[in-house]
Parts: structure tokens; sequence; C-alpha cells
């Protein structure tokens, strides 16, 4: 599991919904929404500071938000970016196939902010060394 975790790049990314479906239906025909996962170990998943593997859940009629590695760069470190990763569903419905669809949101400063004080990185700079991380 730990080699899956990542940090969003960003300030504050938010996760509005996450939408099961039985995803072996044939299309044009709308997709049926499940009342969640068949999977029960499918899901989101964060590590905390101590080191523990938590899985998440979010009720549907609820908006969550995460601590991004711009967040904790400009706070100086009083917030911390939360490590996290999904795990796709292992059981499928009656033999079909599952869909998990979600749309995050994810908030950042302007490209020309400063986001650390005591160097005066911008935004841009933080990203392009990001970007030199994954090649």
């Amino acid at each position: 599991m730990e080699a899956w975790a990542e940090v969003n790049k960003t300030w504050i990314p938010g996760v509005p919904l996450i939408l099961i479906m039985d995803d072996s239906t044939s299309l044009p025909a709308p997709l049926p929404f499940l009342p969640g996962a068949p999977d029960p170990d499918s899901g989101l998943y964060i590590r905390s500071r101590s080191g523990a593997i938590t899985k998440i859940k979010i009720p549907s009629d609820c908006l969550a938000f995460q601590t991004g590695e711009t967040l904790q760069l400009i706070t100086g470190g009083k917030f911390q970016a939360v490590p996290h990763f999904v795990r796709a569903a292992g059981r499928s419905v009656d033999g079909g196939q599952v869909a998990r669809n979600t749309l995050a949101v994810f908030t950042q400063p302007g490209l020309e902010e400063i986001v650390d004080r005591q160097t005066g990185k911008t935004y841009a700079q933080f990203c392009r060394e990001v970007a030199e991380r994954f090649r």
C-alpha cells in the first residue's frame, strides 16, 4: 500500500462526491448507482502523522478537504500535506464491473505568488521543482 501513497501538490484539494456505479451496463443506458462499493476494502486511504493507514469514509452529502504540499510550504509546516491513495474495487457486482467516479477540485495560488517566505520561491518555481521530481 505504501508505494501507492501520494501527496497532492496543490493548496487544498476537495472531493465533493464519490459515485460507485455498476459499469457492466451497456451504453447508452444510464449506469445504475450503487449504495456503496461491493468491496469493503476499496476506497480512499490516508497515512496519519504517526504512520497509521486509515480508510476514510466520506458521507454522500458531505464535502471533504485535505491539505496539499503547497499549503504545507506556505504555512511553514504548521499544516502537513496528507499522503493518500485510492484502492480499486477487487470485487464486482454479480460478475460485472464496478466504476468509482469522483470529481476532485484542486485549488492553488497564482503562479507568481510567493509560497516560501524564507527563500522567496514562487508557486511557478515550486511547480517546476515538482515536475522535475517526476521526470
